[in-house]
């Protein structure tokens, strides 16, 4: 039981850039004649797509060319060197949060093909149980986007989406493994397809079991870094994982799919040491049913998260299942102005979430409780220069009211030339983050009476795009942002750890990018280099030790964050180079305590194509931490020294 408990307080301590904003919205007079004739046009939309709504906002879209190359990394692993996005990370395979703008891990939706799949009890997603071959598509949208995707979209959100390539031809078997450092091993086997009837319906699927196995036989029980002594913590872990999607699309593109992930994930800390043994079992079952019917969508999902945790001999595990049921609709409509340019986007849409749980750390047996949300989502195209977009939701709670949550974007191509856009960008939004089920449910330490968070986001972008030569382009992007929150959870020290609203927390700061490109021939190199100031501190003093914290950086939260990508492609070899700084990060709220140090990890990944008949197949060579860096991630635990990964991918 207090396995549970223990998890939930340990999160709880714990294509290119779109960089828009939003402004006003102008009537032109012809919208005022009725001479005038306003025309409804189709519109083709597939999927979920929030991101097109999100005007004003910093969407970063991954390149599909990176997914495969990096594809036995975890999500945790690719993203903190991807984006300046703080991770606190327990061990190779353990327990990886996000701390998205400064905020904490329960601050971050994670969508998968629309569905939030953040854990019902513990308010978050453990990124080093996802694998970055499970999805097809991903996006990284900074700062609140409540508005369009809901509940936990506070410091930012995770977009990850299934996609078929309906240009495949035939029947594509692909089977790949890895063995790295410590003896540690990834593997997978893979099958697509596509299939074209004479009537004009296609059909394409995937499926895909997955495998990992991190035994850690680390030959040091500790690391120094010449100034402090960090323990090496023995762990296994053991994850797999199957992923089927299918689609049947018919000849007027309307479609049905159907999109299915169970998870098993298996952490064993001091597997050698019977009476220090802890383990912590943790599976997810994702069914979801979607139907696109024209410009309407239907979904239907059922998600089951289940965590057992247990010491010494396993025998009588605390244990927790949530099941979520969950209906979705959603309807867009395009108009088009005859005789005027632009266009308007609407969309309007429901869902409805009911949940059960039955976990043995709450006061009662059985938990049911029911969320919905209702949401308009207008974007406004007035010229090739000016897009704005006004979002509007509205959860409802069986159980407490929700705040209303609207948002309001625009952007501006100040300069618009064929070699060089500069876009100036802006959004101002609430979001919310609803209470999790152990900060209402937990015996003793929970609250019932414990309030959504209520957050409020401003934000500013200027973003550079320009073509210095033929074969030289570049681009430049800063956006700076203001993120005030109240009610924010807080698992009391002062009241052993009882939850309550009593922070109110101010997440600000700015960052910077830089992109380069060359391309000449079979030749083609870039850097690309990241830069985030977060500062997020505690703002309302709520008793005497909140003084002693007011102003000061929250724990875990690097102030400067530092990623960069340099890369070269020539012909079937392509080398990356990835280097990363974190400052220093505190870890006390009253930072008497000595800081983690800062630290710089540099990687390498080298791959090259082959081909052999039909066979078609590619080699990583990974270096990972090159300068043997000690760098500590939480108290208890050095992160691995140098190490090296070999990995075989061959497609048939």
């Amino acid at each position: 039981m207090a396995g549970i408990c223990l998890l939930s307080v340990r999160a709880v301590a714990a294509e290119k850039y779109d960089s828009t904003v939003a402004f006003t919205l102008s009537v032109g007079s012809d919208t005022l004649n009725p001479e005038k004739v306003r025309q409804l046009e189709e519109v083709r939309v597939h999927g979920f797509s929030p991101d097109r709504f999100m005007v004003g906002l910093k969407v970063q879209r991954i390149d599909s060319a990176l997914l495969s190359a990096y594809q036995f990394q975890t999500l945790a692993d690719f993203l903190q060197y991807q984006s300046p996005v703080a991770f606190k990370s327990y061990g190779s395979g353990q327990l990886a949060s996000i701390a998205f703008r400064g905020t904490s891990a329960s601050h971050t939706a994670v969508l998968w093909n629309g569905i939030n799949i953040n854990s019902p009890t513990v308010g978050q997603t453990d990124f080093s149980t996802i694998p970055l071959l499970g999805f097809d598509k991903m996006a990284i949208q900074y700062g609140s986007a409540a508005s369009c995707v809901g509940t936990d979209a506070v410091g930012g959100s995770l977009l990850l989406h299934s996609e078929p390539d309906w240009k495949q031809h035939g029947l594509n078997f692909t089977a790949g493994i890895q063995y790295g450092s410590f003896d540690n091993y990834n593997g997978r086997v893979g099958l697509r397809f596509v299939r074209n009837t004479q009537k004009g319906i296609q059909l394409s699927g995937k499926t895909l079991l997955y495998g990992s196995r991190f035994n850690n036989h680390f030959k040091e029980t500790e690391r120094s870094n010449g100034k402090q002594t960090y323990p090496m913590e023995p762990s296994e872990t053991r994850q797999m994982g199957l992923v089927q999607d299918l689609y049947l699309k018919q000849k007027n593109g309307d479609y049905v799919s159907f999109h299915l992930w169970l998870t098993d994930n298996n952490l064993t800390i001091q597997p050698d040491v019977i009476q220090f043994l802890e383990r912590t079992q943790t599976s997810a079952s994702r069914f979801l049913l979607n139907y696109q019917w024209g410009n309407t969508n239907f979904k239907t999902a059922f998600v089951r998260d289940i965590i057992d945790y247990g010491k010494a001999d396993f025998l009588t595990p605390s244990h927790s299942q949530t099941d979520r049921y969950i209906a979705r609709a959603e309807h867009e409509l395009l108009f088009k102005k005859t005789f005027v340019p632009g266009q308007t986007n609407l969309k309007i849409g429901g869902e409805f979430v009911h949940y059960v749980a039955l976990v043995d750390g709450y006061s009662i047996n059985a938990i049911e409780e029911n969320r919905g949300d209702a949401f308009v989502l207008l974007r406004q195209t007035f010229s090739s220069r000016l897009t704005a977009s006004i979002n509007l939701r509205q959860a409802l709670s069986s159980k407490y009211k929700v705040p209303f949550t609207p948002s309001f974007g625009f952007e501006y191509l100040v300069i618009s030339k064929t070699d060089k856009k500069l876009k100036w960008s802006g959004n101002i939004a609430r979001s919310y983050r609803l209470p999790t089920l152990n900060e209402r449910y937990w015996a003793v330490l929970g609250n019932p009476d414990i309030r959504p968070e209520n957050g409020f986001n401003k934000e500013l972008g200027l973003n550079l795009e320009q073509n210095l030569s033929e074969k030289l382009s570049g681009n430049l992007g800063v956006n700076a942002y203001h993120n005030l929150i109240d009610d924010w959870t807080y698992w009391n020290p002062d009241k052993g750890y009882r939850v309550e609203n009593l922070q109110q927390v101010l997440a600000k700061g700015a960052e910077f990018s830089l992109g380069i490109k060359y391309q000449h021939g079979h030749l083609s190199s870039g850097l690309t280099s990241q830069y985030a100031y977060n500062h997020t501190s505690q703002q309302r003093v709520y008793d005497a030790y909140a003084v002693d914290i007011v102003g000061k950086q929250l724990i875990y939260v690097p102030l400067h964050t530092l990623t960069n990508n340099a890369f070269v492609r020539w012909k079937n070899w392509f080398l990356n180079v990835q280097g990363l700084y974190y400052s220093e990060r505190y870890i006390t709220f009253d930072h008497s305590g000595r800081p983690f140090p800062p630290y710089f990890l540099l990687n390498t990944l080298l791959s090259t194509s082959l081909k052999l008949g039909k066979v078609q197949g590619q080699v990583n060579l990974q270096a990972n931490n090159l300068t043997d860096t000690v760098y500590p991630s939480v108290k208890k635990n050095a992160m691995p020294g140098r190490n090296f990964n070999i990995g075989l991918v061959l497609n048939f």
